[in-house]
């Protein structure tokens, strides 16, 4: 009998929360996402958003119990979520990257955590296009992608005075920036610009030759309603050969990681 109520329970609060996912949550981003996991549950994958990349579990990257450092969790909408947000810290202070280098800076909340967490003398590069550059980019930005670009104020969470001598705002196209300066300089390079697949492809590209000696992290925001990083990701893993072979995704979030040895 009990375990008819538990069902009974059950089924009323997954009715409950559909008719709240199709009304009034789809004015939530974090809700539209699971519209896409819906479709693709029952077959339906119109926008080639499948899951390509294999799973794999956050304690089988990093297999101890960290102490960490979490600043500004209200990150809004189109951050990381917090629960990425503690990925991505611990992931700094798992691996200690020198420098980091960070493609799309929103309103900084990621760059300031990363800076938290990293080691004293290291140093997190991040860059952001300026919403004067909006209508002259090098490739076309996503709908989506322009509200979050569109800002008053460029990483606005940044001004920690505790944190701010760890970061270097760097502004740009990150399709036409120029990296050479940073190309075998860095150890741990994330992802979050452009949702646009051109720009995913590329700053994928400029990821590889950044990291120090061909060796490092790199780590991929928004691996989940987005067609062009899918597609992106999806692509570099099925074709790109070494190392994207070893991508994966992160069970539970919206994160693809790779670790180059």
């Amino acid at each position: 009998m009990e375990r008819i109520v538990q069902f009974i329970i059950k089924y009323l609060f997954a009715v409950a929360s559909f008719l709240y996912l199709f009304t009034f949550g789809l004015f939530l981003e974090k809700h539209r996402s699971l519209l896409v996991k819906i479709c693709q549950h029952f077959g339906y994958d119109p926008d080639g958003l499948a899951f390509k990349l294999p799973p794999i579990g956050y304690s089988e990257i990093i297999p101890e119990l960290l102490e960490i450092k979490l600043i500004e969790l209200d990150g809004g909408s189109g951050g990381v979520s917090h629960k990425e947000l503690i990925i991505i810290s611990a992931f700094i202070r798992f691996y200690e990257p020198k420098n980091v280098f960070e493609i799309g800076t929103f309103n900084g909340r990621t760059t300031l955590n990363m800076a938290a967490n990293s080691l004293e003398d290291a140093i997190v590069y991040t860059l952001d296009l300026p919403k004067e550059a909006l209508k002259a980019t090098v490739h076309k930005i996503e709908r989506g992608d322009r509200n979050l670009i569109n800002k008053k104020k460029y990483g606005a969470k940044i001004d920690r005075l505790a944190y701010k001598n760890k970061i270097v705002q760097l502004y740009g196209d990150s399709a036409s920036f120029d990296y050479k300066s940073f190309y075998s300089a860095i150890d741990f390079v994330f992802i979050d610009g452009s949702h646009a697949y051109d720009y995913v492809v590329n700053d994928t590209k400029h990821a590889l030759k950044m990291l120090r000696n061909g060796k490092g992290i790199i780590l991929w925001h928004d691996y989940n309603a987005w067609k062009g990083v899918n597609r992106a990701l999806n692509e570099f893993y099925e074709n790109g050969g070494e190392p994207f072979k070893n991508m994966q995704h992160i069970h539970g979030t919206s994160l693809v990681v790779l670790l180059v040895n």
